[in-house]
C-alpha cells in the first residue's frame, strides 16, 4: 500500500510525485490522461505506483488515505471531488494543490465535511523546478488532517537558509488558497517594479543588456537579494539563437496573466484594502495589451541624468518591494478579520523565504517583525521597516521625479511613493470628499472636534 497519492500528472503533479518518492515515501499516481500515467510509469518501482483507474488508485492507498489533487482549477476540481466522495471513506484526507479561487475552497471544505472527509486547500509556489526540488507550500483547512500529512509536506518543501521547511499550517477553511492568492498579487507587484527599474536603466541611464544584467546580479548579492533579481539578471544576458541580439529585445511587449492577481485586487476592493502597488501592477498588464501603436519612442537626454541614478533605482526598488509585502500582509490581516480566520503571519513569511517566486532576504525581516509584534497592522510600523522608509523614501522620490520629467511611466514605483506619503499622513484631503458627498447626497460626516454624525444644509432650496 502506498503512503500518498497524487491525482493529475502533468508537470507539477508529476514532479511533486517524484519529489515525494525521492524523500523515501511511497506514492501512487493517477490521471484521466493515460499518457501522463505512462510518463510516470517510466520511474515506477515498489515505492512509485502508476495507476490507470480511479478504483485502482484509491485501493492502492493506505488508510486514512492522503491524496493531493494537482489539476486545473474550477470545474475539474469539483468533478474530481464528486468522483472521490463515492470512493473514499470518513477520515480520508484530500488536498487541493491547484490555484483554486478561495471562495470555491470555502464551499468545498464544508461540502466534504458532510462526507466525513478532511479537506486542505494548499497553495503551491515555485514552478516545475520547485515542485521537483522543493516548493513553498501554504496549507489551510483541517489542522488535525494537516498534522497527519505534515511529515511528508515538510520533507518535500523548500528549506530556508536556516534549514526550516517552507510549509506550516496557515489557518482554517480556505486560508491557504487565500494566502497563495495574495502571494501571487505580491508577485505581480514586484515583477512590475523590476520592469520599471529595467525601463529606467535602459532609457534614462543608457545601459546595455549586459550592463543591466551585471547590475541586477550585483543587487542580488546586497539588500535587494531575491529570486526575481536573480532571474532578471539571467533573462537580460541570454543570447538569442535566431539573431545576434539578446532574447529580451525580441520578446513581444505584452504581459500575460492567469487571473490570481485579478482575484487579489477583487477581494481587496471588497475588504477596502489599499493595495495600490499590486493594483497598478495588474492594470499595467492590461495596459500592455491596450497600448496604441500610434505612440512614439521616448527619447531621454542622458547627459542630464545623474550618474548615481542606478543606485537610487536599487534603493527605490528595495523600498517598493517592501511596500508590496506590506500591502499584501495588510490585506491578509483584513481578510482574517472579515472571514474569521486566525492566521500565523510569521509562519506565512517563513513559508515564502525559499522555494517560491517572491522569496527574498526581506522575508526574514518580515518574519522577525511579526515575531516582535504580531499586532502590527502595517509593516512599516515595525522598527526595521520604519528605518528603511526613513532612509530610502528620498531615493524613491528622486527616481519617480526623474521618470516623470523624462516621460518614463512608473505606475508601481509611483504607487509605492504615494502609498508611503499617504498611509502615515494625518491630513489627507478626504475631508473635502466627505463634504462633497454630503453636499450632493446628504451622506453626512463626522467632525474632528466633537462626537456625533453631522449634516450641513449647503444651499437654500428655491
Amino acid at each position: 500500500m502506498q503512503e500518498f497519492g497524487v491525482i493529475g500528472l502533468s508537470v507539477m503533479g508529476k514532479n511533486l510525485a517524484l519529489n515525494i518518492h525521492s524523500k523515501g515515501y511511497s506514492v501512487a499516481g493517477f490521471s484521466i490522461d493515460k499518457p501522463e500515467v505512462d510518463a510516470l510509469a517510466k520511474y515506477a518501482d515498489d515505492k512509485l505506483k502508476p495507476t490507470y483507474t480511479w478504483e485502482e488508485f484509491v485501493n492502492s492507498l493506505e488508510k486514512p488515505r492522503k491524496i493531493l489533487i494537482m489539476i486545473r482549477a474550477g470545474k475539474p476540481v469539483d468533478l474530481t471531488l464528486e468522483k472521490l466522495t463515492k470512493l473514499l471513506e470518513p477520515g480520508d484526507i484530500v488536498i487541493d494543490g491547484g490555484n483554486s479561487n478561495f471562495h470555491d475552497t470555502r464551499r468545498r471544505f464544508h461540502e466534504l465535511e458532510k462526507f466525513g472527509l478532511h479537506f486542505i486547500g494548499m497553495g503551491v509556489s515555485g514552478g516545475e523546478e520547485g515542485a521537483l526540488h522543493g516548493p513553498a507550500l501554504m496549507p489551510g483547512g483541517d489542522e488535525a488532517a494537516f498534522e497527519k500529512v505534515r511529515p511528508i509536506l515538510e520533507a518535500i518543501a523548500a528549506k530556508t537558509p536556516e534549514g526550516r521547511p517552507c510549509v506550516s499550517y496557515i489557518g482554517p477553511e480556505a486560508s491557504g488558497h487565500y494566502v497563495k492568492m495574495v502571494h501571487n498579487g505580491i508577485e505581480y507587484g514586484i515583477m512590475q517594479l523590476f520592469s520599471e527599474a529595467y525601463d529606467m536603466l535602459r532609457k534614462a541611464c543608457g545601459l546595455s543588456n549586459d550592463e543591466m544584467s551585471a547590475l541586477f546580479d550585483k543587487w542580488n548579492h546586497e539588500d535587494l537579494q531575491c529570486y526575481l533579481a536573480e532571474i532578471t539578471a539571467e533573462v537580460l544576458k541570454k543570447d538569442d539563437d535566431l539573431t545576434s541580439d539578446k532574447v529580451i529585445d525580441h520578446i513581444l511587449n505584452e504581459a500575460s496573466y492567469k487571473g490570481t492577481g485579478n482575484w487579489t485586487l477583487e477581494d481587496a476592493i471588497v475588504l477596502g484594502a489599499p493595495i495600490s502597488v499590486i493594483a497598478e501592477a495588474v492594470l499595467a498588464r492590461f495596459m500592455s495589451k491596450a497600448t496604441t501603436r500610434a505612440g512614439k519612442e521616448i527619447s531621454v537626454d542622458q547627459s542630464k541624468i545623474s550618474s548615481d541614478l542606478p543606485e537610487l533605482i536599487a534603493s527605490a526598488l528595495y523600498l517598493g518591494q517592501a511596500v508590496c509585502y506590506a500591502q499584501g500582509f495588510m490585506q491578509l490581516k483584513m481578510a482574517a478579520k472579515a472571514y474569521d480566520w486566525t492566521l500565523r503571519y510569521p509562519g506565512i513569511a517563513q513559508n515564502w523565504e525559499a522555494g517560491c517566486i517572491i522569496r527574498s532576504k526581506t522575508l526574514k525581516d518580515i518574519e522577525d517583525a511579526f515575531e516582535g509584534n504580531p499586532e502590527i497592522n502595517n509593516l512599516f510600523e515595525a522598527p526595521f521597516f520604519a528605518k528603511m522608509m526613513q532612509n530610502r523614501l528620498p531615493d524613491l522620490r528622486r527616481v519617480v521625479s526623474v521618470a516623470a520629467e523624462n516621460g518614463i511611466p512608473t505606475p508601481t514605483l509611483s504607487a509605492a511613493l504615494n502609498y508611503l506619503e499617504s498611509i502615515f499622513n494625518p491630513s489627507l484631503p478626504a475631508n473635502l470628499i466627505q463634504g462633497q458627498r454630503d453636499y450632493f447626497g446628504a451622506h453626512t460626516y463626522f467632525r474632528n472636534d466633537r462626537e456625533g454624525v453631522f449634516h450641513t444644509e449647503w444651499y437654500d432650496e428655491k
